[in-house]
């Protein structure tokens, strides 16, 4: 439930925000979903997989949209950032946001994504989904 709470909140921030272009939820790639996906102004598609408890099948997940991402991130409730957490997340090269539900602003950059070195054809394919399931443009 809290889930659900966590993705429709960050989904109407980031309507808020002047450089989406186009935004997303359970957009199709590959053989997946990814939770929330937008374009930015600067044609740049940015990636969040929402989880609640299991941040290692997060890591995996958003792994996968490096692919087409430019930039993969996972997305938990704010907590303590461990230094199992962040070798994790540093490891596999994917950013960390943590989502704050009383905040204004519900979510926190903690550790920035690098920029993914993607193949243009899956992320044209990444691309041409999400304009398919848009919620937002």
């Amino acid at each position: 439930m809290f889930e659900i709470e966590m993705e429709e909140k960050m989904l109407k921030y980031l309507e808020t925000r002047q450089d989406v272009l186009l935004l997303g939820k359970e957009v199709p790639f590959l053989s997946r979903c990814i939770d929330i996906v937008f374009l930015n102004i600067d044609n740049q598609l940015i990636t969040f997989e929402l989880k609640i408890k299991d941040w290692r099948r997060a890591i995996k997940q958003a792994l996968n949209h490096k692919l087409g991402a430019d930039y993969s991130y996972i997305c938990i409730p704010k907590r303590k950032l461990t230094p199992g957490l962040q070798s994790n997340i540093e490891s596999a090269k994917i950013g960390l946001v943590m989502f704050d539900n009383e905040a204004e602003i519900p979510i926190e950059v903690v550790l920035p994504a690098p920029y993914n070195n993607n193949q243009l054809i899956f992320k044209q394919i990444l691309i041409d989904n999400l304009s398919k399931c848009k919620i937002y443009s």
